[in-house]
């Protein structure tokens, strides 16, 4: 199976994963795991520390001259930002007072080491550079076996853009251009992001990620954990500030008749009329686009003071600031897209248990030609 398990801390001196269950025989380009990196750096409304990092990612095993063989890979981004921490003290970077809406206080209840400086460490969205890598290594392998996955911006605060086809290259190009990946309404965004840094609040909206490519029948009901859908809710869930999910677009309003996907045979395949169910019905893929929504609430620093308490002398104060971005749903579109690779490659490989590239390609190609053949 699948799995990965990543280490590190937010201004410790690395990131870290460890990718086991790769298939032999795919080529890997550490330079597409960079492009991937870049792009969850880049946006409107991002912080101080991405003028600090520049991510890359070093691979330190699992491949043999670039081509997967099968053993685990090991992932390894280093934190430039810790070189100017980690002359620090304890006492320097001793934090007492809990942000209302981060792990702050609920690490502290958890793992009671006096410091919530450690649970802030651990639980920032630092984490998700190296869970990008590991998507962006995954990523690679579908676009071999012929899918896609692209995202966008769909709303920050009350304003909404359009709706947009993900696949047509002109529309992507805009939203790749875009600094708030959105198709439209563009200077309505970044004024809305200008207007919360001055008043020192945070944003949070929709983000949408699509997949194009994946075969039908990958996922089951035959167990809870085996849905596709659950498993694609549950990744989204876990990323940092994610607070809603959904499959199929959350905003349609349309009784049983108008939602569920009309299906048709057409030379000889089957076609849907519409993708409301976001590519998949009763837990199993449908053939259909993957169509993953997530809502990333505003980020919990804010340089309003809001309530808070320092649990060093119990006495209620102000909440405090940490350096961080006014909106995270650039970078959160990015980080949706790795994981959702991620999760489709986990569930393909397990749907079809290849241990090679070879053995992969023979199992989709078979169930690609049996478009329409019940018997």
């Amino acid at each position: 199976m699948l799995r990965f398990l990543d280490a590190g801390e937010s201004h410790g001196p690395a990131l870290t994963a460890i990718v086991e269950g790769l298939p032999a025989g795919f080529a890997v380009s550490e330079e597409k795991i960079h492009e991937e990196l870049r792009r969850r750096q880049k946006g409107y409304g991002r912080g101080g520390r991405m003028a600090i990092e520049e991510d890359r990612v070093e691979i330190l095993s699992g491949l043999a001259k670039g081509i997967t063989t099968g053993a685990p890979v090991t992932l390894l981004l280093r934190n430039r930002d810790y070189e100017n921490w980690k002359n620090l003290t304890e006492e320097d970077t001793a934090v007492q007072v809990p942000r209302p809406g981060h792990g702050d206080l609920t690490g502290e209840f958890k793992y009671a080491t006096g410091n919530l400086r450690n649970s802030i460490e651990r639980s920032s969205a630092r984490e998700t550079a190296i869970r990008t890598a590991v998507g962006a290594l995954c990523r690679q392998i579908l676009e071999e076996l012929g899918m896609t996955v692209r995202s966008k911006v769909h709303s920050l605060y009350g304003l909404f853009d359009g709706e947009a086809d993900l696949f047509d290259e002109t529309v992507y190009g805009k939203i790749e251009e875009s600094p708030m990946r959105v198709l439209s309404r563009e200077e309505e965004f970044k004024t809305l992001v200008d207007s919360a840094k001055r008043e020192g609040d945070t944003l949070g909206g929709w983000i949408r990620a699509s997949l194009r490519g994946c075969p039908r029948g990958v996922g089951s009901f035959m167990a809870y954990d085996r849905r596709l859908d659950a498993q694609l809710a549950f990744a989204a869930m876990s990323i940092q500030g994610i607070k809603e999910v959904a499959v199929g677009n959350p905003f349609h309003r349309l009784t049983g008749a108008q939602y569920h996907d009309g299906i048709r045979m057409e030379e000889g395949k089957l076609k849907r009329l519409s993708n409301h169910a976001g590519g998949i019905e009763g837990g199993i893929s449908n053939g259909e686009d993957i169509e993953l929504w997530a809502y990333m609430k505003p980020i919990p620093s804010v340089k309003i003071k809001l309530p808070s308490v320092n649990l060093s002398t119990g006495e209620n104060t102000d909440s405090r600031y940490e350096r961080s971005d006014v909106t995270a749903v650039v970078p959160g579109s990015i980080v949706l897209e790795n994981v959702l690779a991620f999760e489709i490659l986990k569930a393909v490989l397990l749907t079809f248990s290849p241990d090679n590239k070879k053995e992969l390609e023979a199992a989709l190609n078979y169930r690609n030609t049996r478009q329409g053949d019940f018997r």
